[in-house]
């Protein structure tokens, strides 16, 4: 904390500010200390170098074991902007994850107002994503707005503002995933017509977090089993008789009846570096969720089996 207090401090003197504007955020081994000379040095260097044309320098900055930069900006209706940018790789699963993210926006906003519209957002883009189901001890994304578009938003329902937030927050939270470590494929996972919303969100995570599950995508496996064992076990409402399975356009299993002739054109989609898998539930009350998450590889095991050595 008191590492945190004095880069705050150090950066509100080198940019003119008060320290309780500054916002912190790091990233590293858990429980060691930050190398403060080189943060200080830092600080000092960054300040120097300021620019409005510096946006490329910082999401290059923010990069540890991304294997790309992440950044998107939106022009809406040529009234008002919002741009991003994050940095996520590994220990990805947002409740705590190694996951930085920046947005800001021209937008004249409330306080109040844009936290309420982030955090709608965020349980739908940033929220629901998953790379290995582990969990760091920080993350967290930052909304920032200006006013300088003169563009004033009153509601955090705003249909202009709150899409154009969730497009940037989307594909930043997407391509966390697409870039996740040892990934080679971005998978999205709808659990469809769940008894509840709790139900939905239960099956999906689960699904999601499966190694079975990852490990069957990595391999171009349709093994609908792995798929189907783990919506049972998420805890969610559940009747085999009512589930059905679909890899991208392959209905390998339908209302508790596997159809394995469909087997090899199932691996066809999973060879594919995007892909999409539904599992329908089949219960009246018609709950959704979507998730997005990626294969496990060697390289996976080899990135965090060599993390500090």
């Amino acid at each position: 904390m008191a590492d945190a207090r004095e880069m705050a401090a150090r950066t509100a003197e080198a940019v003119g500010c008060q320290p309780s504007e500054v916002l912190v955020t790091s990233t590293g081994v858990i429980g060691v200390n930050l190398p403060m000379d080189k943060v200080r040095a830092g600080i000092s260097d960054a300040a120097r170098t300021l620019s409005t044309a510096g946006a490329e320098d910082a999401t290059n900055a923010i990069m540890t074991t991304d294997p790309f930069p992440k950044s998107c900006a939106v022009s809406v209706l040529g009234k008002f902007s919002i741009g991003g940018m994050c940095k996520g790789s590994g220990m990805i699963e947002p409740r705590m994850a190694t996951m930085l993210g920046f947005i800001t926006t021209d937008v004249k906003i409330a306080p109040d107002v844009l936290q309420a519209a982030l955090v709608k957002v965020t349980n739908a883009t940033f929220n629901a994503i998953t790379v290995d189901g582990e969990c760091s001890t920080n993350d967290c994304v930052f909304a920032l707005a200006s006013g300088d578009s003169g563009v004033e938003v009153k509601s955090a329902d705003d249909p202009d503002f709150i899409g154009a937030l969730t497009d940037v927050c989307g594909f930043l939270a997407r391509e966390i995933v697409r870039g996740g470590e040892g990934a080679t494929k971005l998978v999205t996972v709808r659990v469809t017509n769940a008894k509840s919303h709790e139900d939905a969100w239960l099956a999906v995570r689960t699904v999601c977090n499966s190694p079975l599950v990852k490990t069957a995508i990595h391999g171009g496996d349709p093994n609908w089993g792995r798929l189907v064992a783990a919506t049972g076990r998420s805890g969610a409402a559940f009747e085999i008789d009512r589930t059905s399975v679909s890899i991208g356009q392959q209905r390998v299993f339908v209302k508790g009846v596997p159809h394995d002739e469909l087997a090899p054109k199932a691996a066809e989609e999973l060879m594919k570096k995007e892909m999409t898998i539904v599992i329908d539930l089949g219960f009246d009350e018609g709950h959704d969720a979507t998730m997005w998450t990626c294969d496990f590889s060697a390289d996976y095991v080899k990135i965090n089996a060599e993390y500090r050595t």
